[in-house]
Order: structure tokens, then sequence, then C-alpha cells
């Protein structure tokens, strides 16, 4: 029995000593929130009228071409 209390004291021991000696688990990282950019100005533009530029771009022709 004095066999086995020394055995377990010496454990007891070795566990308190590796406990005070080992580094203390490392802090989590600050994280900072970052403000978001400003949207580009093009975001802020009203979108544009793509039915006038279509119209712009193909017109009717003045005549069909008899050849």
């Amino acid at each position: 029995m004095r066999k086995y209390k020394t055995m377990v004291c010496g454990l007891m021991l070795m566990l308190c000593a590796s406990g005070c000696t080992s580094l203390p688990p490392a802090p989590p990282p600050a994280v900072e929130c970052l403000k978001p950019e400003p949207p580009p100005a093009w975001v802020m533009e009203p979108a544009p009228n793509l039915i006038q530029l279509l119209d712009q771009i193909i017109s009717p022709s003045e005549e069909p071409s008899n050849e």
C-alpha cells in the first residue's frame, strides 16, 4: 500500500510540475472589424436607358433594297 501511495504522489508531483512549467495557451488573435470601403462613383450614377441607346444604334432602314 505504501508503494502505491508513493507512486501516486510521484505522478501527482510530476503532473503539477509539468503544468507549472508548460506555456499557457495563446490568447485568440484580436479581430478588428474593418469599415467597408465606400462604393465606386459609377455605382451611384443612375442606370442608362438602354432602349434609347438601342434606338440610336439600330434604326429602321428607309426602303428595302430590291435587287
